[in-house]
C-alpha cells in the first residue's frame, strides 16, 4: 500500500515538473515571438537616396533593377548610411587609410614652436629684370661709392644725374 502511494505520489510530482517545465518554454517562446514582432513593427522605411552598381559605384540610377554594365541588380544608398555618425567630418575608406599610413588626431589650439635656420642666397630675378632707358641727353654730377656685394636698402641714392631736359618739366 506504501508503495503505490509512493508511486502516485512520484507521478504527479512529475507531471508538475514537466507541465511547469512545458509552461515556462511556451511563455518564452511566446514573449520572444511578440519582441520580433514588435521590432519589426518600430522599424521605419528607410529612405532610398539612389540605386549604384556594386561594380560600378560611381554611376547612380532612380530606380532599382538590373545594371547596365554588369547585369547585376542595383543595390540601393540608403539616407542612414552615412558611415559612421559619431565622426562629423570627413570619412575616409579604411583600406585607403591603411594603404597611405594616415594616422589622425584630435585638433588643438596652440602656439607652433617652429623655427628653420636656412642657408640661402637671395638674388634678383634675371628673367623679371628690366631695363628702362629714358634716352635723354644728361651728365652725372655725383656717384655714391659703393661696391659689388654691398648691402644697399630701399631709398638709398646710387648717383645723382642731371638732365636738361627733365629739369624743364619739373620747372613747370
Amino acid at each position: 500500500m506504501a508503495s503505490l502511494k509512493i508511486k502516485y505520489a512520484a507521478i504527479i510530482i512529475s507531471s508538475l515538473i514537466a507541465g511547469g517545465l512545458i509552461s515556462v518554454t511556451a511563455w518564452q517562446y511566446v514573449n520572444s515571438s511578440q519582441k520580433t514582432v514588435q521590432t519589426e513593427q518600430k522599424a521605419p522605411e528607410r529612405k532610398v537616396l539612389f540605386w549604384y552598381d556594386p561594380m560600378k559605384p560611381d554611376t547612380k540610377f532612380d530606380k532599382p533593377g538590373k545594371s547596365p554594365f554588369m547585369d547585376m541588380d542595383l543595390l540601393p544608398k540608403y539616407a542612414d548610411d552615412s558611415g559612421d555618425k559619431s565622426s562629423g567630418g570627413i570619412r575616409i575608406d579604411p583600406t585607403q587609410v591603411q594603404n597611405l599610413g594616415l594616422k589622425t588626431q584630435k585638433v588643438t589650439r596652440g602656439m607652433l614652436n617652429y623655427s628653420q635656420t636656412i642657408p640661402a642666397n637671395v638674388s634678383y630675378n634675371e628673367y623679371q629684370f628690366v631695363i628702362v632707358q629714358a634716352r635723354s641727353d644728361g651728365f652725372v654730377e655725383k656717384v655714391y661709392p659703393l661696391t659689388i656685394g654691398d648691402h644697399v636698402k630701399k631709398g638709398t641714392p646710387l648717383i645723382d644725374i642731371t638732365i636738361p631736359e627733365w629739369a624743364l618739366s619739373y620747372t613747370h
